[in-house]
């Protein structure tokens, strides 16, 4: 069986070569070449665009146009000689004008991956089929504005309508993300946005392999691939978003995350989307071979991965060679080779190696290459201590061994040598859960009265004033309580500001002297918005009374909270996580996980619980994508995501967030 024209035996393992000819892989490419031609969608290059064989030599590039998609792509700045910061910009243009004959593909594709015509699937397939099927443009320049002020000019691109431009940059500080905008006619789509993360010359780095490693593609099935790209739902490899959050908490968020895919450029938006959904941001390098087929497709993700991958990471160390680096792969590609072959390039650069054993793929040639003499063969040279193979992600923090300086904060101990006791009601979440968060994200030990046993005794003697009975702690007059040692206080933010120093839930006095107070801003107006004037919708008029009694009033209330007040205050929060304060990462503050996230997130979780109906409206609209996508990163953080699936988290009932069918409405 033979390999594609583009593809050069030396460039790849005997392994990819198997996996090539046993799966089938030539079959399935020819067929999607011949489908593509039969629908009059390959794509053919003019003659006026000759000059772009010169690349950025080209003395007549041409401007955006206002049927043009333009790309720009996230990036990392790193020090240059000097110490002048610069960064690499890449960029890709289109035509945005899809022949309408593409249509007649999805159907095509549809039956390939298993779906009879009419699917309802195949409209999933029309959306992720465009990127493959707009016409490069080559010889084109874009205009951006970096920062505040900053003009470049980038390109011109190409024969693959791709630019790449080294740029000096303004001078910052390590942690910084800069937002840059492109300038184009009306008209013009794309993404139009791109972040550049700014990256000291020392510290750690992390580099990361997507496909398999942190994303189910199947990569060993050529109809596994198209199923995984253009049909199903993006899915994260079970417990590998739990391993990367603890990953970016030790190596601080000052640390800069590449994912080195062979997924074709095409995929940037897809994949982008994904990462951002599961994982820590970070720059994506994909590959620009066959950028205009989906059948290169499969060449791209299957064949000369490995000399592919060396030749980025080889980039990547001239930019930051003083950088410790993680390098995180699977079995099912040449992550193994190309780790081990750069680290034999440069050992004083790469601190450690882990592989994931790819199981869970009935394919052949998986013995092969989960084989030990196939991992020893990869790694000869590499010290034994450096790599490891995993199956379960949890293997993995084990065989950290991060320097102080690339540990995480450390959290500030108690001089109360005890555990925490948490005093609410017993049946519903409440104010207590606010709480309950920030102990168990910081993996405090702690009682929680609501489940153990004379609990509401203990709560009813602080309501009634029996305790606490001392000359130091005032009268409490409501739950949520917290007693630490002697000290027992109340009131939901006094207690979180009590706590997030002690917990490691706001960035150190030492480093941010400020943070505590900004933190506690936030955490507030998150609490004022939407947990206290939620609360008031089901009770407008007194809390004494019951729901019945004013149900007219909460109707109203709540109309008009939903219409007005909530989207005012999640574009206040979508705001904050747009701004430079809030760093790079989902988080609100410094690019940290602080409290007032973990209150952001239960209340975005009490509220679709409440109005379910108008969050799910607010969130398909993408205004408020960054919101929502740091709803999603607190959910994935292993020791919230372990609370909220077991037994310690209650079920919203009659408590804080209540859900009545006359409030579900639109807005």
């Amino acid at each position: 069986m033979s390999l594609p024209s583009t593809y050069r035996r030396s460039e790849s393992s005997m392994l990819e070569h198997q996996t090539w000819c046993d799966r089938g892989f030539e079959p399935t490419e020819t067929s999607l070449a011949n489908m593509m031609k039969a629908q009059g969608l390959v794509q053919k290059f003019k003659v006026g665009n000759l000059l772009s064989y010169l690349g950025r030599l080209n003395p007549l590039p041409i401007g955006v146009s206002k049927h043009d998609a333009v790309w720009l792509l996230d990036n990392i700045a790193f020090r240059g000689p000097g110490g002048t910061w610069q960064g690499e910009f890449v960029t890709a243009v289109f035509d945005a004008r899809v022949s309408t004959k593409f249509v007649e593909a999805v159907g095509d594709i549809a039956e390939k991956v298993g779906l009879s015509k009419g699917d309802q699937q195949e409209k999933t397939i029309e959306e992720r089929i465009i990127p493959f099927l707009m016409e490069v443009l080559p010889g084109r320049r874009v205009d951006i504005v970096y920062g505040e002020s900053t003009k470049m000019r980038l390109g011109p691109g190409g024969r693959n309508g791709i630019s790449s431009d080294l740029k000096k940059l303004p001078d910052s500080t390590g942690g910084t993300v800069v937002k840059s905008v492109a300038t184009v006619p009306s008209g013009a789509g794309g993404l139009l946005k791109m972040n550049t993360f700014y990256a000291e010359p020392e510290g750690w780095a992390v580099i990361s392999d997507i496909d398999d490693t942190i994303k189910i593609t199947q990569t060993s099935d050529p109809v596994g691939i198209l199923r995984s790209t253009f049909v199903a739902e993006p899915t994260p490899i079970a417990g590998m978003p739990e391993l990367y959050w603890q990953v970016r908490d030790m190596v601080t968020p000052s640390a800069p995350w590449f994912y080195l895919s062979a997924s074709p450029y095409n995929l940037y938006p897809f994949l982008r989307d994904f990462t951002h959904r599961y994982y820590p941001r970070g720059q994506l390098i994909l590959r620009d071979a066959s950028w205009m087929t989906i059948p290169g497709l499969l060449s791209n993700l299957t064949l000369g991965t490995q000399k592919y991958k060396v030749d980025r990471m080889k980039k990547l160390y001239e930019w930051l060679p003083k950088r410790k680096v993680l390098c995180i792969g699977d079995s099912t590609q040449s992550d193994p080779e190309a780790y081990g072959e750069m680290y034999r390039k440069h050992p004083e650069w790469i601190k450690l190696i882990l592989i994931r054993k790819v199981t869970d793929i009935a394919a052949v040639g998986t013995e092969t290459k989960n084989a030990p003499k196939r991992f020893e063969d990869a790694f000869k040279g590499v010290p034994r201590e450096v790599w490891h193979v995993f199956e379960d992600p949890a293997e993995c923090p084990a065989r950290f061994n991060m320097s102080s300086e690339g540990a995480a904060t450390k959290r500030q101990k108690s001089n109360k040598d005890v555990p925490y006791t948490l005093v609410y009601w017993p049946e519903i979440p409440g104010r207590g859960e606010f709480i309950r968060l920030a102990l168990e994200e910081a993996g405090a030990e702690y009682v929680d009265t609501a489940k153990a046993e004379g609990g509401i005794d203990e709560l009813m003697a602080h309501v009634k004033g029996e305790k606490p009975d001392d000359d130091t702690n005032p009268p409490i007059f409501a739950p949520p309580i917290l007693k630490h040692g002697d000290l027992v206080i109340s009131q939901t933010p006094n207690i979180l500001l009590y706590l997030g120093p002690r917990l490691g839930l706001v960035p150190g006095a030492d480093e941010d002297p400020d943070a505590l107070y900004k933190v506690n801003e936030l955490a507030l107006t998150a609490l004022d918005g939407l947990s206290n004037e939620p609360h008031d919708c089901h009770h407008p008029i007194a809390s004494e009374l019951y729901y019945e009694d004013q149900k007219e009033e909460a109707k109203r209330k709540a109309e008009h909270y939903v219409k007005t007040r909530l989207p005012k205050f999640l574009g206040y929060f979508e705001r904050v996580l747009n701004s430079k304060a809030s760093g790079e990462g989902p988080y609100l503050y410094a690019g940290k996980l602080s409290y007032a996230d973990l209150v952001l997130f239960q209340c975005l979780d009490g509220l679709k619980f409440m109005f379910p109906k108008a969050m799910a409206k607010l969130d398909k609209e993408g205004k408020h994508s960054k919101l929502f996508e740091l709803y999603d990163a607190i959910k994935q953080r292993p020791k919230i995501k372990e609370y909220l699936e077991g037994p310690r988290r209650q079920k919203y009932s009659s408590g804080l967030y209540r859900y009545y069918e006359e409030f579900d409405i639109e807005g």
